[in-house]
């Protein structure tokens, strides 16, 4: 080829399109740490293995106690964790058992006691069903002009009554 005659442009490679899409690099990228995470575990003994995962799991459980276990920096303070979820645990046992064998237990207990002396009943009971005092009343001036209107009604509603 001479210099004078010009190339094609190049075409890109589909495969370097796909290195140029964010979403397909960071896909990668995960892949490539996945694969790290991977080797690193393979290296690790098996027990180290099992207390990662514990650490992991204990740093986000719900369980009250766990957390502060899992995140404790020292053999002593594991182990005051350790001692007082157990003991917490035996306390809500032993709470939980005996109130499960008092409800199945069935009981059933009534103690009644009625001492009666005897006492005169009267033949006649006479009640007082005025709500108000006629003393209040009568200090009241308000109050004393309404009762002439008022006694009159209940005169009418008294009448009507008995004569129908």
């Amino acid at each position: 080829m001479s210099e004078t005659e010009t190339l094609p442009p190049k075409t890109k490679n589909p495969s370097d399109l796909l290195q140029d899409d964010k979403d397909v690099q960071q896909a990668i990228k995960d892949a490539e740490e996945e694969a790290k995470k991977r080797k690193e575990m393979e290296s690790k003994t098996k027990w180290r293995r099992i207390k990662e995962t514990l650490i992991e799991w204990g740093s986000i459980s719900s369980c009250h106690g766990i957390p502060h276990m899992a995140q404790a920096h020292s053999c002593l303070a594991v182990i005051v964790w350790i001692f007082i979820l157990v003991v917490c645990f035996s306390i809500f046992l032993y709470l939980f058992i005996d109130t499960l064998v008092q409800f199945l237990s069935f009981e059933k207990l009534v103690e009644l006691q009625m001492d009666l002396d005897e006492m005169v009943f009267p033949s006649v009971t006479i009640c007082n069903i005025n709500p108000y005092k006629e003393s209040a009343i009568e200090q009241n001036e308000q109050l004393k002009a309404l009762i002439p209107g008022n006694m009159l009604y209940l005169n009418n509603l008294h009448n009507i009554h008995h004569r129908g």
